[in-house]
């Protein structure tokens, strides 16, 4: 019996083998999944009460909806996405088994994307309209355009998964103006494989808006630029008032195009008056920003500093001077031909231009209300004589009338020249650049080891090392090139063929730093090279920032 009973056990243990063999034939012989039975869509997350995944035929078996779709991008231009036909998120969601009470955020992606951030509210709970008021697709001239506002005609839209540009996650406007068709957030190309995932996490806030310049007390004319973290704008926008209400996604946007597309656009506010601007940040995938409010007066203008360094000529109130550390001085001055002490207050100029970062080594120049200048000497000299812009003399304030023009400061230093320790009428500080603010210290050759060197083989490695210096005492952003030539007609002042190029953004930290650049000789180079380094401001202006180096050459052998 022990016999026949392992007879029949290895009768069925054959059986099963061959089965499985048979089994794997049949499986290894099946056709793959055709892209209708692949996964296009998957919802998931502890925000929906299940998970379901729907291929392409089965996504577009589900009951669709055809709507208009408007919206402004951050050029900025209007699109318009007109018969759009797709599966409404309400729909989707409810075949989830619907959306949880304590659902916050939809997270979106697919397969090589990372997630974007919406929150319910942002695609399920706001009302969103198309507003077909006019409809003019070409860029806008201006912002805001004059020819589109209306919500005369709008109709209700629902978000949804549309079946164009390789499924697009669209929405509607809240209003009019509301940019909401950047390819950045109305994704495109979402299927097949995307992934929406609804969560219950607590949502963030965006911060609140910078102002520059921050509150207080500015001349007229100044204009006050709004800022949100580094001006890259995803997701988010600044809207203001100038009448005192809080900011709404009706309200006036800063940062209407990209800093890379039209920033003119992005308008500054001028101040021609006492002025309150109330900021709020709106966007995508976070709460609204809490409300940070500006307020400005005006004052009279005490001096404008401009020149090297100054991207745009700064205007300063007296009462800004007045906030800034006083300093009371005697000085002698010469008057007539006589010696006077003067007792006053005011602000070191050495004071102000520290906040500017202004190398001392600079000249500063001032010049008169009726245009006239005068050479006064370097930062370093004047912070030696205790130059002072003193809106106070003698215990009264200043008011020197010159041309119609009254000038609210006067300019005392103690120098050995009694005549020239006081300025009157003057009222600007002009910065004039003598020295490289970065210097080409050092260049020199390295070989494939590191080592100094004095020729290269032609299809050989090298390296050219320059050290920088910083002249100012500040990080200094630079654009570094660094260029080899050779052949007929090269010289260390010109002349040749560039056989080696190299540029580069770098910012020299205030300590300096060595910059390496490798090349490859061409085979058929033989005779001198030579190297010639530069320092600009950027590849655009090609403002030196300093002397450019040539004093490296070498042999190719």
């Amino acid at each position: 019996m022990a016999k026949i009973k392992e007879h029949c056990l290895n009768k069925i243990l054959t059986g099963l083998v061959a089965l499985c063999v048979i089994c794997g034939c049949l499986a290894a012989a099946a056709p793959r999944a055709s892209a209708a039975e692949e996964i296009a869509l998957t919802i998931k997350g502890n925000g929906v009460n299940n998970t379901v995944q729907f291929t392409m035929d089965q996504l577009k078996a589900l009951p669709q909806k055809t709507y208009d779709y408007s919206g402004y991008n951050y050029y900025p231009s209007l699109q318009v996405f007109k018969n759009t036909t797709g599966v409404t998120l309400q729909t989707l969601f409810e075949l989830a088994g619907g959306l949880k009470d304590n659902a916050t955020m939809i997270k979106v992606k697919t397969p090589t994307s990372p997630y974007n951030y919406y929150t319910k509210r942002d695609l399920m709970d706001l009302p969103r309209y198309y507003f077909p008021a006019g409809e003019d697709r070409s860029d806008c001239p201006d912002w805001p355009p004059t020819t589109r506002g209306s919500e005369e005609g709008a109709v209700p839209v629902e978000t949804m998964i549309a079946f164009i540009e390789g499924g697009k996650l669209i929405y509607g406007q809240q209003t009019p103006l509301e940019p909401t068709c950047c390819k950045g957030e109305q994704m495109n190309g979402i299927l097949p494989g995307c992934t929406i995932e609804v969560t219950t996490e607590p949502l963030p806030q965006w911060d609140m808006p910078w102002a520059e310049p921050d509150s207080g007390t500015v001349v007229p004319g100044t204009k006050v630029k709004l800022h949100y973290g580094d001006d890259s704008l995803y997701h988010t926008r600044i809207y203001y008032t100038l009448d005192g209400s809080e900011p709404t996604v009706k309200s006036n946007i800063f940062n209407i195009s990209y800093p890379t597309f039209r920033p003119w656009f992005n308008k500054p506010i001028p101040i021609t008056g006492d002025i309150t601007i109330k900021t709020r940040a709106i966007g995508l995938g976070a709460l609204d920003s809490e409300v940070r409010t500006f307020h400005y007066n005006l004052g009279a203008l005490a001096c404008t500093v401009e020149g090297a360094g100054i991207t745009t000529p700064i205007n300063y109130a007296v009462e800004t001077l007045k906030t800034m550390t006083q300093t009371q001085g005697t000085y002698q001055c010469g008057d007539n031909g006589q010696t006077v002490t003067l007792n006053a207050k005011g602000l070191l100029l050495s004071d102000l231009l520290e906040q500017l970062s202004v190398s001392e080594r600079w000249k500063v120049t001032f010049i008169s209300a009726g245009g006239e200048e005068y050479d006064g000497g370097t930062v370093q000299e004047l912070a030696d004589q205790r130059c002072l812009l003193a809106y106070e003399v003698d215990g009264q304030e200043v008011n020197d009338v010159s041309g119609g023009q009254t000038v609210k400061i006067q300019i005392l230093r103690n120098s050995g020249d009694l005549s020239a320790n006081r300025l009157r009428y003057f009222n600007t500080i002009k910065l004039v650049n003598v020295d490289d603010e970065v210097t080409i210290n050092q260049v020199r050759l390295l070989d494939h080891s590191g080592q100094a060197a004095t020729s290269a083989a032609p299809g050989g490695g090298y390296c050219v090392e320059a050290k920088l210096i910083n002249d100012v005492n500040a990080a200094k952003d630079t654009f570094l090139i660094i260029q080899v030539r050779a052949g007929e007609g090269a010289g260390a002042s010109g002349g040749g063929a560039v056989v080696g190029y190299t540029a580069t953004q770098t910012v020299v930290d205030v300590d300096g730093c060595t910059a390496k650049a490798e090349f490859t000789l061409p085979e058929s180079l033989s005779g001198k090279a030579y190297v010639d380094v530069f320092v600009w401001d950027n590849p655009d202006s090609h403002n030196p920032l300093g002397n450019s180096n040539h004093d490296v050459n070498f042999t190719i052998q």
